[in-house]
């Protein structure tokens, strides 16, 4: 680590403070480069620590990159919850699910080009984030069952995991194409007619 020029005595952080800042450098770091090219001590230099510091936080690289993933699936599911509270009461399933891709694709904007390179990274990343994705997407379809008013079987699971990852899919394309406005509202409507022609109809 270089040696400081500032000789101000430094404000002592508290562990939690210092790991969310370990957090966030890690954060873009991954999002900027491949993730083979990112190293410990890059994300240490950048927040004015050792590299012990950081793997005394987090073990190991796979376990910090686990820990952003984490982090941006939890964050972007708080959004989808906070959005489907805001609609009025007895707003029909297909409303629901509409909204969430709203929000969904609003939180891709404000992310991109590290959501990109997030998605690109899927199935080419230590396996503690792959396990993290694994556990959110089961998590999105118990929420998107809850929606549409249950799941009736193997059709239904089905369609769930198949629109999930038809919405990614799409999703990917628009934000490599540059997030264009004018494709927002038609990305919308396929992605709710993928979900309304595999399920056979809109039960809630």
């Amino acid at each position: 680590m270089s040696p400081r020029t500032d000789l101000r005595p430094r404000r002592r952080m508290d562990p939690q403070e210092r790991r969310d800042l370990i957090l966030a450098a890690a954060a873009q770091a991954f999002a900027a480069q491949p993730y083979d090219d990112v190293s410990l001590s890059s994300i240490a230099h950048q927040v004015e620590a050792s590299e012990a510091l950081v793997h005394k936080y987090f073990t190991s690289k796979a376990r910090l990159y686990a820990e952003v993933v984490s982090q941006a699936v939890q964050e972007i599911a708080a959004q989808i919850i906070q959005a489907d509270k805001a609609l009025p009461t007895g707003s029909s399933a297909r409303d629901r699910v509409r909204t969430s891709i709203l929000t969904y694709l609003d939180f891709i904007i404000k992310r991109t080009p590290g959501w990109t390179t997030y998605q690109l990274l899927a199935g080419h990343e230590p396996g503690l984030a792959t396990e993290v994705r694994q556990q959110a997407r089961e998590q999105a379809v118990t929420a998107l069952a809850e929606v549409v008013g249950g799941s009736h079987g193997p059709r239904d699971d089905f369609a769930f995991h198949g629109y999930l990852s038809f919405l990614d899919t799409a999703c990917l394309r628009w934000a490599q194409a540059g997030c264009p406005p004018e494709e927002r509202y038609p990305l919308v409507e396929a992605a709710l007619g993928c979900l309304e022609g595999a399920l056979g109809d809109w039960r809630a």
